[in-house]
């Protein structure tokens, strides 16, 4: 399927990983920053804004494969996500599982392998990042399956993930799982589901190019990362259940903000969004994503966890996995075809001679 990269998501997916970097690696000695409270919401509104460019590029990508062939090829969506995803993460599970073998157990493994972690809350440090890939797989196990039906049935299901995310969060901060509330695949479908109404009513927001390409659009952006101090401070309000309330309204509206702005920085492509350390970052955010952990742990305090040699050994292992692992699983994914015969070509074709489909 013929694909084009969408100018400033990777400099949307930057801000996403640095928002997380920030909050582990400031549990590094020497690191400049102190752990807190807004490092803590802001890496997890990190983790929520990847989820919305998620939905978003899972959702466009589907709906161009249904325009241009008339339907959803389910067996090569798997494949190419277990190509995208699979390697990386089990070559990362081997590796601390070697290291760390003193200190994980066979069922923290499985539950990492089998992407069932988002629903446990005693997960080892070094895998308890996993959670985020636990809730996109079972994304990725829904919604292709529902954008191969119907799209009308996929948008109203969308729909309703939006609506009964709330509900799951508050139902579950009420009963003391505020935990779950933060990482369960219901309490956050709603940010994946926002990416995806986002992609379904392209054709409907692009008659509205000029306000998202409007000069004063920063003003959004402004207001929507201001709503995690919303969310902390929520405590303030005394009377139950006000505080419950804010709390899961307050990540609904950031949904909602970020994918406005998502909308505004494809319309706009903010020049901050496009430099290129920014897009590096972002190509890079998946495998930092997955490799800063170890040099972050806090359990295990050494030379390579204290600032600044364990940023230089997050950004190595990181590499490291993006061009020897990801990059060679990336073009496996990618379709191939013979080139077609040339009648008069001034040169032979040489035997087993293929091109890719770009």
């Amino acid at each position: 399927m013929q694909t084009t990269r969408i100018p400033s998501l990777d400099g949307l997916r930057a801000f996403s990983i640095l928002a997380v970097c920030v909050c582990h690696f400031a549990l590094s000695p020497g690191f400049p920053v102190q752990p807190s409270w807004w490092t803590f919401i802001y890496a997890h509104c990190g983790v929520r804004l990847f989820f919305v460019i998620s939905g978003f590029l899972i959702t466009s990508l589907l709906v161009q494969e249904r325009e241009k062939n008339g339907a959803v090829n389910l067996k090569q969506f798997y494949l190419r996500r277990a190509c995208r995803i699979l390697p990386a993460t089990y070559v990362y599970l081997a590796v601390v599982a070697v290291i760390y073998y003193q200190s994980l157990s066979g069922t923290d493994l499985i539950l990492a392998a089998t992407y069932l972690s988002s629903y446990s809350v005693h997960i080892p440090w070094v895998l308890g990042h996993l959670w985020s890939l636990s809730v996109e797989e079972h994304f990725y196990l829904i919604w292709p399956i529902a954008m191969a039906r119907r799209v009308m049935s996929a948008r109203t299901l969308a729909i309703a993930a939006v609506i009964a995310s709330p509900v799951f969060r508050y139902a579950l901060v009420k009963h003391g799982f505020y935990l779950g509330s933060m990482q369960f695949f219901p309490s956050v479908a709603d940010a994946l589901a926002a990416g995806c109404l986002l992609a379904l009513y392209q054709p409907q927001l692009q008659k509205h190019r000029a306000f998202f390409a409007w000069r004063g659009f920063p003003l959004v952006w402004g207001l929507t990362l201001s709503i995690p101090v919303m969310f902390h401070y929520s405590y303030l309000l005394r009377f139950w259940p006000l505080p419950q309330l804010v709390q899961v309204s307050a990540l609904s509206a950031f949904n909602l903000g970020v994918a406005l702005c998502i909308q505004n920085a494809i319309t706009a492509r903010p020049r901050v969004l496009n430099t290129p350390i920014m897009v590096w970052i972002g190509s890079l955010s998946y495998s930092l994503y997955l490799w800063q952990m170890p040099f972050t742990n806090p359990d295990t305090p050494s030379w390579a966890t204290t600032f600044p040699q364990n940023l230089g050994l997050t950004l190595l292992a990181a590499m490291a996995s993006y061009y020897i692992i990801e990059q060679p699983f990336r073009k496996l994914r990618e379709p191939r075809r013979r080139p077609a015969p040339q009648h008069r070509a001034p040169l032979p074709v040489p035997r087993g001679a293929w091109v890719r489909a770009e």
